[in-house]
């Protein structure tokens, strides 16, 4: 049953990858995609594999733990169906008749707003269950058709800005190791991979068309409460990005200017905030998550925890240890820490970063660095203030791995609008790949 469905669900995917606007971009092929997406089907199987091989506690195993709670809120359908719509809306989801439900999941109650909520993949999971019969890998091909839609989504927007470099962003957001397993299962990153990847596209069009459309809207709308429900940190950190994208055509004479303003000005409104918001300063906030980080690997005897230094609730340390959290996210694991094959994966893909990192300084051209457009200053910004908060809260590699994640392709999009070096642009593949950009 469960190979059935699963096949089923690839199918159908393959179909809608073949149908849908999102997935035509001029100049690559449609199977291209369909390669992609087969790629991603056998991460999500390596991701099986090895939680099932080498980390067989459930109970600690990323693919499978909103997976296993949601069994608990899809039990009480068939005996308690008032039970579980309320469970999977929220709507009365604090009865008191509720909570034995709740104390048996084992991740209902570790969430924090800020930094993460794990109770949206609990519900997803279970309302998945109403398709697959309980079985667990029809909710991983789901879950990798959400990112490839998302992840296509990033890379039509962002090829705008990179003429002649499709191939070589495709590369970037689909094959890099941390965002081809992470977001390739029953993982938040899959979510977050999808609703950063829709709100990007949809905004984008929304600005072409210049018109209301209520279809769009829903969808932006949308991709925003995913953001807001399950990692919200990330949309607090995307959202001077969008500020940036809607209003720097005002400021045509000093566009760099007016996105680093646009930063300054709302983290530091955030920063201003905080206390109010959430009750603790925004110096408090990143000191706890940290320890709570430190409590977790000591508790697990985390074997990729890198001893860093803990932070005080206050300015001074916080700012003080953003660069070199920056360093650690970015360059981090070295081969010294590698103990498994997702490490050495990671391992190598910091190899290619860097690699790449050389090939664009190669090209590296003044005047393409001054007419730099406000979006890719906007999210390389973005992609900073990732790395540097989850230098600063993850003193663990393998989280450290994931948690760059959603920084990750738009980190390396902006260094490459700097460079001319003609060996990014790949056209000794793109010929035979018939992979080419051609002005729309």
């Amino acid at each position: 049953m469960e190979l059935a469905l699963s096949l089923a669900c690839v199918f159908f995917a393959i179909y809608l990858i073949g149908r849908w606007k999102i997935f035509r971009m001029e100049g690559v092929p449609v199977r291209v995609f369909h390669v992609l997406f087969i790629i991603k089907i056998l991460a999500a199987l390596s991701l099986y594999y090895i939680y099932t091989r080498f980390y067989t506690d459930r109970a600690y195993a990323d693919i499978f733990r909103y997976y296993d709670d949601s069994a608990v809120m899809y039990g009480a359908l068939v005996d308690h169906p008032w039970d579980f719509f309320r469970m999977l809306t929220g709507f009365d989801g604090r009865a008191p008749e509720l909570l034995p439900y709740y104390e048996t999941m084992k991740n209902w109650y570790n969430t924090d707003l800020i930094f993460n909520d794990s109770r949206t993949m609990i519900r997803i999971s279970a309302f998945l269950r109403l398709f697959t019969m309980g079985t667990y890998f029809p909710h991983a091909v789901v879950m990798c058709f959400l990112a490839m839609t998302g992840l296509t989504g990033m890379v039509q927007v962002m090829r705008q800005y990179v003429r002649g470099k499709t191939l070589l962003l495709l590369l970037i957001v689909f094959m890099l190791p941390s965002i081809l397993l992470w977001t390739s299962g029953l993982i938040k990153e899959a979510f977050l991979a999808f609703a950063l990847g829709t709100l990007l596209y949809h905004f984008a069009e929304w600005k072409k068309a210049a018109s209301f459309s209520l279809k769009r809207v829903s969808l932006i709308v949308f991709s925003v409460l995913i953001l807001l429900t399950v990692k919200a940190y990330v949309l607090f950190l995307f959202v001077p990005v969008l500020i940036v994208w809607v209003f720097a055509d005002k400021f045509p004479s000093s566009k760099r200017i007016f996105s680093l303003a646009v930063f300054v000005i709302y983290f530091g409104l955030l920063a201003a905030l905080s206390p109010f918001i959430t009750g603790k300063s925004l110096p408090v906030l990143i000191a706890r998550k940290q320890a709570e980080f430190y409590f977790v690997a000591e508790r697990e005897q985390a074997k990729s925890l890198v001893q860093v230094e803990r932070l005080q609730p206050e300015w001074n340390s916080l700012v003080s240890n953003m660069p070199g959290a920056f360093l650690r996210t970015l360059l981090l694991p070295m081969p010294q820490h590698a103990h498994n094959i997702l490490m050495w994966l990671s391992v190598l893909e910091n190899a290619f970063i860097l690699l790449l990192l050389v090939f664009i300084l190669a090209g590296f051209r003044w005047q393409l660095l001054l007419n730099m457009r406000p979006f890719p200053m906007a999210v390389f910004l973005f992609a900073i203030g990732i790395f540097v908060l989850s230098g600063l809260v993850t003193p663990i590699i393998g989280a450290l791995v994931r948690y760059k994640v959603p920084g990750l392709p738009f980190l390396l999009l902006p260094l490459l609008t700097i460079s001319a070096n003609k060996w990014l642009e790949m056209k000794f593949l793109s010929t035979k790949l018939d992979v080419s950009d051609q002005p729309e």
